[in-house]
């Protein structure tokens, strides 16, 4: 089997590469520019920025699958 390390990076870099060809709008500006955290009312700055998003995803899918793992496999 593969381990749960190489089953969280696959996917990781999987949803990273489609949320970079996406480009959510309320991540990125029009340029294909990264958006920065803030909270003004404007076309430059975000709640949800990439660099918040990208690190809390990876620890979530580690944790869902390390969950799983610990349910069915044994």
């Amino acid at each position: 089997m593969f381990s749960r390390r190489i089953i969280t990076l696959v996917i990781y870099l999987i949803m990273v590469a489609v949320i970079f060809m996406i480009q959510p709008y309320i991540m990125f500006d029009e340029d294909g520019n990264m958006k920065k955290f803030g909270y003004k009312i404007d076309n430059e700055t975000t709640i949800i920025p990439v660099v918040l998003v990208l690190p809390l995803f990876a620890l979530i899918l580690y944790l869902t699958l390390l969950m799983i793992e610990l349910i069915y496999i044994q």
